[in-house]
């Protein structure tokens, strides 16, 4: 029988340092606000440029301390290797249901990274096979209210902005947590990674001033957002 406390919040990355890249404002913002956050990584990043699975392992959970999440989950899915598969979602649902969030957030499917885009159809089709009784019934099922996709490498109109400024300076540390992707020291072999953060901090900044903030992250949604009350959203 599952005791786990269901959480509020799930977020799923391909690898561990894409959620705080994509969502690591968001996940603080939430956290700061009471709510049960638990990060999901498909992959150990084992196929990286720079860094063993277990550093990244170590890297990973520093980075969850800094965001304040209650749980990090690794599923050790093969990196460079994910594919949208029955082998793959089995994990991805469990996770699911082990939790039982109300709220998924995955990475969009427009990236020209295949993981990410991998990443994407797997969270999306596990939410909808998390909700049937008669798939791995050994665990009950459930299915997520709604699910929210973060931005990678590319960015598309938003469906929303959610306001960082106040976690902003929290996300860039939970960034360069990931020291063996996001530091530089002689003889490690190069990548963009060390590059990375200035750009995200303009494109934090850009989506912040879309909603007269200094910093915003962007979400997507593939179905409207209910609103109950128009003075919410002024």
């Amino acid at each position: 029988m599952n005791k786990q406390n269901p959480c509020d919040i799930m977020v799923f990355g391909a690898h561990p340092d894409d959620l705080e890249i994509g969502a690591g404002g968001l996940v603080a913002r939430e956290v700061s606000l009471g709510r049960k956050v638990v990060l999901v990584d498909l992959t150990q990043g084992e196929m990286a440029s720079n860094g063993t699975p277990e550093e990244r392992i170590v890297e990973a959970q520093n980075a969850a301390d800094i965001l304040g999440v209650s749980d990090r989950v690794n599923l050790k899915l093969p990196d460079s290797r994910l594919t949208v598969s029955e082998e793959f979602l089995e994990p991805v649902v469990r996770v699911i249901r082990r939790f039982k969030p109300k709220v998924l957030i995955a990475p969009d499917n427009n990236d020209r990274h295949p993981d990410h885009i991998a990443a994407s159809g797997l969270v999306t089709q596990a939410m909808f096979i998390s909700g049937l009784w008669k798939r791995y019934s050994d665990i009950p099922a459930h299915r997520p209210a709604r699910l929210f996709y973060y931005f990678l490498h590319y960015t598309r109109e938003p469906s929303f902005v959610v306001d960082i400024t106040k976690v902003h300076q929290t996300k860039q540390r939970a960034i360069m947590a990931h020291v063996s992707q996001f530091g530089t020291w002689p003889g490690q072999n190069p990548t963009e990674l060390p590059h990375l953060l200035k750009r995200i901090q303009s494109r934090n900044g850009y989506l912040g001033s879309l909603i007269k903030v200094e910093y915003g992250e962007g979400y997507y949604s593939p179905e409207p957002l209910k609103v109950r009350d128009m003075l919410q959203i002024i």
